[in-house]
């Protein structure tokens, strides 16, 4: 097999493969070569004493290792079998000899995708990478390295309270017995009520309305939250926690590198070799994009020139205005339908100015074309949104220029309880009429449900609920937000149009302007919050969480699809925001203030939270590309993909994805390996369907990274093998430290650096034994 058809693989390169080969072939091969029976008797003392498997040295029996000096002064090396002839003869038949396996050599096993149950490597001709000697001096691993790996475990353990579900206690079999036959004959069903807390409480109604049973699901409390996030701030600004960190973030950057610089040519001939795939045609999850700025400038810009030509007669304003009576008043004809005329492209005015951009989605800076084209609820009943909708959705099926999904934005503000039906209605209903006829549903996208945090404008509506007015309290605006859902989820036969569109929806975003002021941090209940201030973000996010939390268990329970927590997060504002989201959410979008505060960066890479980045928006609104830390955040290794955010306002093609990964590459010098590696991560990230999911990465994805299918998702085995070992390699090392172990660590470090640059130094000397003499040779 040569070097140009190599494929990729888990096991050794040529010249390490003889060094892994058993004593009997070697035998055979120093006694087909002439050798006398002094070397056979070494090299089966070689091979019987340590092996050498994937590049690390093992102990062959129960005996103790020697040391890497012993090994150094008992070392002797075979003086026949090679020819010896000039320098330049004899390297190339060093070389021929090594290069090749024996020709007797059975098929090779398959790749190794993780250790293999008896600990023994399979045999191949090509390493996933070498791993190098570090130097790590005496004292390099300190008692406040200790102090840190203890913070890291403590807020790790944090983590697994919140969105681990560890401080959630489920009565499972109550919740199963409300909705079985024997539950509903006996009178008895499942129930929920809004508790004080702020939080729903669920439990079995007693027969003939008797007196609730005890509440069925139970999160932790505001109080402990606040307790743990104001601990989690304190360990990610510990001094020791930060240095270490900073020092685990460097040398993660580091070995990037050096695998780049050292397997780069071996990636892209490994991508070669993937025949029937490539990055085009490989899945691509556009997880962070919001529905209203789902459509590109151009398709806007040519969807509304078609509609005032052929529907310029349509009544589309509550007084009566035909939408040309609308333009006309506006001075504005079919001929004016431009894009810089639309004047919806972000440009430098809408740089830190959230008020601003905001206002880019009025074509025209007329806010009744907003309405009309944009919104679900006006006279047409959202009919010219749902067109352009399914225009968009269109495109995605047909994968047109690449393979391509979403995961678009439905907003739900919580300011009345019919927002659920109305959206409802306008998701399901079979809309005719337009280029895609039919429900605002695709095999292409999947629905989250986006939260704007708009209190201060729920507050100062005033009224309440009923009739009753009175001043309103956060708690109204959770029950607008969660009361439809519940009923929906408990009593589907009461409420058919939202259950069904429930099953659509995979999770929910909180989104707004991080930047805004907010009140204290602070454990008050929603039904106490009459302030006109915003809450906290974290405070906010809190009971998102904790009521999404209940409604997954109880649609668990009846075996219904339940939904993730993936918020708007270190966009702007406040860094620690990304310390509530790192306790509570599976994964975020944006996430660029990370490169702010490396205690977190560092814990988001252990628990590979997601990140959702949108460098053009980025660019836009808070962080100009040259400074963005996407390409940081991915050479470290933490769980990063690309997303457009809004196509109307930040991209120039129909192909928004596309572009956003065309631009990335350019502008972070990415290779072809990098962009299919970030398009894995967005179908990772994503809460499509474990079907699909199999479909896109291979059936054994949830196994780890390696058990992505690369033909699927061409991504190279070793790249995805260089990221799984390097994220166990960092586990290992916390947890050891934590431990207390740092000296036995650095001790056994200490040996096996030895032992490796021995083994280096035999190598040299076994197959180049009169070199020249060099600078500091004597440190071999």
């Amino acid at each position: 097999m040569s070097s140009s058809n190599l494929q990729e693989s888990g096991g050794p390169p040529a010249p390490i493969y003889n060094m892994r080969r058993s004593s009997t072939d070697l035998r055979l091969d120093a006694e087909a070569d002439g050798g006398d029976n002094d070397v056979i008797q070494e090299l089966k003392q070689r091979v019987e004493g340590v092996r050498i498997e994937d590049g690390m040295l093992h102990k062959q029996n129960n005996k103790p290792m020697q040391s890497h000096a012993a090994i150094a002064a008992t070392t002797t090396f075979p003086k026949k079998g090679l020819r010896r002839g000039t320098s330049t003869e004899w390297c190339q038949q060093v070389m021929s000899a090594t290069a090749l396996p024996p020709s007797g050599k059975p098929h090779e096993d398959p790749p190794a995708r993780e250790r293999p149950l008896d600990g023994i490597w399979p045999e191949r001709d090509a390493l996933s990478f070498t791993r190098f000697p570090i130097f790590c001096g005496a004292g390099s691993i300190t008692e406040e390295h200790e102090h840190a790996c203890r913070y890291i475990m403590e807020a790790r353990s944090m983590r697994q309270k919140y969105h681990g579900d560890r401080g959630t206690k489920t009565n499972d079999a109550e919740l199963i017995l409300g909705e079985d036959e024997l539950g509903v004959k006996s009178g008895r069903r499942l129930e929920y009520r809004f508790g004080e807390s702020g939080v729903v409480e669920v439990f079995l109604q007693g027969e003939n309305n008797a007196t609730p049973g005890e509440n069925l699901v139970t999160v932790p409390s505001i109080d402990d939250f606040m307790k743990d996030y104001k601990r989690l701030e304190a360990i990610c600004c510990d001094g020791a926690m930060r240095s270490f960190c900073f020092q685990r973030l460097q040398m993660l950057s580091s070995a990037f590198k050096m695998h780049a610089t050292s397997n780069g040519t071996i990636e892209n001939e490994a991508q070669s070799n993937l025949l029937g795939t490539d990055f085009y045609r490989t899945m691509k999850i556009d997880n962070h994009i919001h529905l209203a700025a789902a459509a590109s400038a151009k398709q806007f810009v040519s969807f509304v020139e078609e509609k005032l030509k052929n529907e310029g007669d349509t009544i589309v304003t509550e007084n009566g205005q035909t939408l040309k009576d609308l333009f006309d008043s506006a001075g504005l004809s079919v001929s004016h339908m431009t894009i810089d005329a639309f004047n919806i492209l972000a440009d430098y005015s809408v740089y830190q100015r959230f008020d601003n951009f905001n206002s880019k989605y009025s074509p025209f800076r007329l806010a009744n074309m907003r309405n009309i084209f944009l919104k679900v609820e006006n006279c047409i009943e959202g009919r010219y949104f749902a067109e352009l909708t399914k225009t968009v959705l269109s495109r995605l099926e047909q994968s047109k220029g690449h393979n391509s999904a979403s995961e678009m934005r439905l907003s739900i503000y919580g300011m009345e309880r019919h927002e659920w039906l109305k959206v409802a209605r306008w998701i399901l209903r079979d809309w005719e009429g337009g280029d895609h006829p039919g429900r605002v549903l695709s095999s292409h996208n999947r629905w989250l449900v986006q939260v704007p945090r708009l209190w201060r404008k729920y507050c100062a509506k005033g009224g309440g609920r009923g009739q009753e007015q009175k001043q309103r309290t956060f708690q109204d605006m959770l029950e607008n937000l969660f009361c439809p859902i519940f009923e929906a989820t408990l009593y589907p036969e009461d409420n058919p149009e939202v259950a069904e569109l429930l099953k659509h929806i995979v999770g929910f975003d909180s989104v707004d302007d991080e930047g805004s002021p907010e009140g204290p941090c602070c454990c008050k209940r929603p039904s106490e919050w009459k302030s006109e201030q915003n809450p906290t973000y974290s405070w906010q996010l809190y009971y998102l969480w904790a009521n999404i939390t209940v409604l997954n268990k109880i649609r668990k329970s009846k075996g219904l699809n339940t939904f993730s927590l993936r918020p708007h997060a270190g966009e702007t504002g406040d860094v620690m925001h990304l310390a509530a989201t790192y306790i509570l959410c599976q994964s975020i979008n944006h996430g660029i203030n990370l490169d702010r505060q490396v205690s977190l960066q560092y814990l988001y890479y252990l628990d590979q939270v997601g990140l959702s980045i949108s460098p053009l928006s980025n660019n836009f609104l808070f962080r100009k590309i040259a400074s963005n830390p996407f390409p940081k955040l991915f050479k470290r290794g933490l769980n990063v993909t690309l997303s457009t955010d809004d196509p109307l306002l930040f991209h120039m093609s129909d192909d928004a994805l596309l572009e956003e990964y065309s631009v990335a590459r350019a502008s972070f010098d990415l290779s072809m390996t990098d962009v299919s590696e970030i398009a894995r991560n967005s179908v990772l990230q994503s809460d499509f369907e474990d079907h699909l999911k199999k479909a896109w990465l291979g059936g054994d994805y949830k196994r780890g990274v390696t058990f992505c299918d690369e033909t699927k998702t061409h991504v190279p085995l070793i790249r995805a093998k260089f990221r799984a070992e390097h994220l166990a390699f960092e586990h290992m090392v916390v947890n050891l430290i934590a431990a207390g172990k740092k000296d036995v660590v650095l001790k056994e470090m200490m040996v096996h650096f030895g032992v490796a640059r021995d083994a280096y130094r035999n190598i040299l000397m076994q197959n180049l034994p009169d070199v020249e003499s060099f600078p500091e040779q004597n440190q071999l």
